[in-house]
């Protein structure tokens, strides 16, 4: 099965779309999902407030998704766009890994029918966030933590009320399969020229703060690598 996830930085997850089968390409399966239709609607409110997910090239550059440099040369500056890209998009990927290695039953090939398969998935989602949030509120945090907590907290509450159909731990549901679109609208063909000025934007701030991609602290020599 192909799970669309949306996570923050304390590999929460916020949202979820199961439905799509395995063989199906990460964008198609996004753009069937009510979020892809969401945001679409709502890109250039998203615009102004500068709002957007970091996903990676599997998906289609848009206002609401800003995705890697394709065949970014080493040294470039769309390189190091990439290395810091990449390094706030690990959060998905400690996400799902955190989900895998805690639930034995996702350990291998889900022998049920799809709508029980379906239903096990998210309820791994959903005890995987009551652990999130018993981890926050009864473990020590670091006073970067505390800082993010403090920053972000107004703004997802908000959210949350915001938006009352979210169910339970924050996990919005993307259930409801849209009927997939062909050639791209001309509203979407406007959110990609704002994304990609978006992210010409973040290069720009990279380079003027000289954030480059930090060397490796190994070596090469007769065909061994050393550190």
């Amino acid at each position: 099965m192909n799970v669309q996830v949306v996570c923050d930085k304390r590999k929460k997850v916020l949202y979820r779309c199961i439905r799509s089968r395995g063989a199906e390409h990460d964008s198609s399966a996004f753009k069937k999902s009510s979020l892809y239709e969401l945001l679409s609607c709502n890109w250039k409110n998203l615009s102004e407030r500068r709002r957007y997910l970091i996903g990676d090239s599997a998906y289609s550059l848009r206002l609401f998704i800003i995705t890697p440099f394709d065949n970014a040369k080493h040294g470039t500056r769309e390189d190091d766009f990439n290395y810091y890209h990449s390094s706030s998009r690990i959060c998905i990927e400690c996400t799902f890994g955190e989900i895998d290695m805690r639930w034995g039953i996702l350990w291998k090939p889900l022998g049920f029918a799809l709508r029980n398969s379906i239903q096990i998935i998210d309820a791994c989602f959903r005890l995987h966030n009551f652990i999130v949030d018993y981890r926050e509120d009864n473990l020590q945090t670091t006073r970067l933590q505390q800082l993010e907590k403090v920053v972000f907290e107004d703004d997802y509450n908000n959210f949350l009320v915001s938006h009352p159909d979210i169910s339970n731990y924050g996990i919005m549901d993307g259930h409801d399969e849209l009927q997939q679109r062909g050639r791209p609208t001309v509203d979407e063909r406007a959110s990609r020229k704002v994304g990609l000025e978006i992210r010409n934007e973040i290069v720009s701030e990279v380079k003027k703060n000289n954030y480059t991609r930090p060397k490796p602290n190994w070596y090469r020599n007769n065909n061994r690598f050393y550190t």
